[in-house]
């Protein structure tokens, strides 16, 4: 996971293939990755092509999805937090905390899943009515679910420009939760797995 900055010079609006979200939601499972058993955590991202992101006309909306290992989730949770931290700095009027949320879901990644490999996040701007609002861009990269088990599967990448560091507050949020509910939850199975001591007392 690295982190780089964008200039604002730079026009994400021309790039259609960008998902603007305007809403997202995270959720937590479990799945068989090439035959391994590995926990996950799914973001789930709903908006519109960049350029309409500042539109007041309905356009049509997509979904796209990332699948995180619990590894790659830590690690992009603490990428996110710092990119965050320095714009909240930056921010002349105080900032509000959003907290997250997660759900927990029993149905494995679909085949067109991208799993990530590598997330790049990157301070950015988008234009609106009041001008160039800051906010987070992130470039997941990584194999569909359905070539994960194939050798020399081609890569895949898909870009999100979240609508504020708030929403942003909010994923970091729901990821770190999912991760430390499923840290417990192993820690519980090893606990209740470990054998009986065996007694030498001869009693």
């Amino acid at each position: 996971m690295t982190i780089t900055e964008q200039s604002v010079s730079q026009r994400l609006g021309a790039q259609r293939e960008h998902l603007f979200v305007r809403s997202l939601s995270v959720q937590g499972g479990e799945a068989r990755f090439c035959g391994e058993r590995t926990p996950y955590a799914r973001i789930i991202m709903t908006g519109v092509d960049l350029e309409h992101a500042g539109s007041q006309v309905p356009v049509p909306r997509r979904q796209e999805s990332a699948v995180l290992r619990l590894e790659h989730a830590a690690a992009f949770v603490a990428d996110l937090r710092q990119i965050v931290n320095e714009l909240v700095r930056s921010t002349p009027t105080p900032a509000v905390a959003a907290n997250g949320s997660w759900s927990w879901s029993s149905v494995p990644p679909h085949a067109e899943e991208l799993v990530v490999a590598r997330a790049d996040a990157a301070k950015t701007s988008i234009v609106a009515a009041a001008g160039a609002r800051p906010t987070v861009r992130v470039d997941f990269t990584g194999t569909l679910v359905r070539g994960l088990a194939s050798y020399g599967a081609p890569v895949h990448a898909q870009t999100a420009v979240f609508s504020s560091p708030r929403q942003v507050q909010a994923l970091i949020s729901s990821l770190k939760k999912v991760v430390n509910s499923s840290l417990a939850q192993r820690r519980l199975e090893v606990y209740v797995s470990a054998p009986a001591p065996v007694s030498t007392s001869g009693f």
